[in-house]
């Protein structure tokens, strides 16, 4: 054998590697700003000289727009380019981010935080790119490598965010990230692999019909689900939201250049995936809601430890550390038993540590912080496993020219169901407290007894997943 034998293939593994690491660190830089601005809210409020109601919209305004932009971002990857669409989705979140760093009125944020919202695509084509760029026997392991970057993100983002409010000011919880998101863009536009999309004469025109109609239901259902504990628009956003989307469906349905393939959506993989997703993102979201704000409470309460924002983040690394310890088995899980093992163990995991958190689990309960510590790095082994079957699900079952639109799709179900269990829990707490105002025990029983449903359901849902193992060699 001569030694250009070989020189391909270690070409081929060097070259994924940077690939690898250069699209962890974009989907990190896209985690750490998602989570970082959830701890501070109180701080901006203060800060902008704002009301609880318009410090909401920090949030709502970012997830309206992630929604809206994500699926169209990822489609536009399809077809021109998941490099173009991925160092554009990059430099866009840099751009609001910086907006919101400069921001000293409200509707200043609120502008920073519509532009950042483009940075939801980052998600969906890191896995587009895994399936165009990656050998088929090292999609699974980076598919779960990116997803436990994006957990890990997620909880780091609410460790730092004390000692940057702490030591710096708020401008800050934008400015780092805004930094990382400009070495990730620059790093990409280095070192990602070229590619021109679709050929220009084969390209089918962008549906932006299609696209107006599908960002006009989600933001019409969105809306919905936030006002969901009652107040008026509750009805007629819901019932609007529904209206759009029949006919979004009916446009699709009918158009020679559907800005989604409906027939995908339709695939068993898919379909079931989504409804995961769905379920997923209700109890990952309003549990990591929740936990925090136990953390929070009083002492005199029995439930909570008092802890800070510091104390806090120290507290949301132990699920983090199970998501990391789990990831590197996914993918063999994945090829060796397909994606519904993996789904439906970390679904039953999940759901069993929110059990154990609302009957017996809390901060200041009887096990104390050792026990809470326990239940909590086992949701986080569970999260982690489901989140990266989900993602590798979706990967492995779509056609190429679909991955970037698809997955964006399935990110806007996880932003969907975890929008639906926030606002759930934010309700559940409001409306059961104690003798001295705070969330009472029954309070907690129930939002995580809810959480471990949605958990548990995904795992019944996860059973209905195609068993054959995916991406052997």
């Amino acid at each position: 054998m001569t030694p250009f034998a070989t020189t391909a293939p270690v070409r081929a593994r060097r070259s994924e590697t940077v690939l690898a690491v250069v699209l962890c660190v974009a989907t990190g830089g896209y985690s750490v700003l998602q989570s970082l601005v959830v701890p501070a809210l109180g701080v901006l409020e203060d800060a902008l000289g704002t009301t609880p109601n318009g410090t909401a919209w920090i949030l709502t305004a970012y997830l309206l727009s992630a929604s809206i932009l994500t699926p169209v971002i990822g489609r536009l990857g399809d077809l021109y380019g998941k490099k173009r669409a991925l160092v554009g989705a990059l430099v866009a979140l840099c751009l609001g981010a910086g907006v919101s760093a400069l921001a000293d009125t409200l509707a200043v944020m609120l502008a920073g935080r519509v532009v950042q919202g483009a940075g939801g695509a980052v998600f969906p084509l890191a896995f587009a790119m895994v399936r165009d760029e990656f050998r088929p026997n090292r999609r699974t392991a980076v598919v779960a490598a990116i997803s436990a970057v994006l957990s890990a993100g997620g909880a780091l983002g609410t460790v730092v965010a004390g000692p940057i409010v702490t030591l710096l000011d708020y401008h800050w919880l934008f400015w780092l990230p805004a930094l990382v998101t400009a070495a990730a863009a620059l790093a990409a536009l280095i070192a990602v692999p070229g590619e021109d999309g679709v050929r220009a004469g084969h390209r089918p025109p962008v549906g932006w019909v299609s696209a107006g109609l599908l960002s006009g239901w989600l933001t019409l259902l969105l809306l919905a689900i936030t006002y969901l504990p009652g107040a008026l628009p509750t009805l007629p956003l819901a019932v609007g939201a529904a209206v759009v989307a029949g006919i979004w469906w009916r446009v699709e349905s009918t158009s020679r250049h559907p800005l989604l393939d409906l027939r995908t959506l339709r695939l068993p993989a898919v379909r079931v995936t989504n409804l995961a997703t769905v379920l997923l993102g209700y109890g990952m979201f309003s549990a990591w809601m929740l936990i925090p704000l136990m953390l929070q409470q009083s002492p005199d309460s029995g439930i909570g430890l008092g802890a800070d924002l510091t104390g806090v983040g120290l507290y949301m690394l132990v699920p983090t550390a199970g998501t990391l310890l789990v990831t590197p088995f996914v993918g063999r899980l994945a090829r060796s038993r397909g994606t519904r093992f993996p789904l439906w163990l970390g679904g039953l995991l999940a759901g069993l540590a929110y059990l154990a958190l609302a009957w017996f689990g809390w901060a200041g309960g009887p096990g104390g912080p050792l026990v809470l510590c326990g239940i909590i790095l086992v949701e986080g082994a569970g999260i982690g496993l489901a989140f990266a079957a989900v993602a590798v699900s979706v990967v492995e079952s779509v056609p190429a020219d679909q991955a970037g639109v698809v997955s964006g799709v399935n990110t806007v179900m996880r932003t969907t169901g975890g929008t639906l269990g926030s606002t759930v829990a934010g309700t559940t707490l409001a409306a059961i407290t104690g003798p001295a105002g705070e969330p009472g025990a029954p309070a907690y029983l129930l939002a995580f007894t809810l959480c471990a449903a949605a958990l548990l359901g995904t795992a019944a849902v996860g059973r209905r997943l195609p068993v054959a193992p995916v991406s052997q060699p």
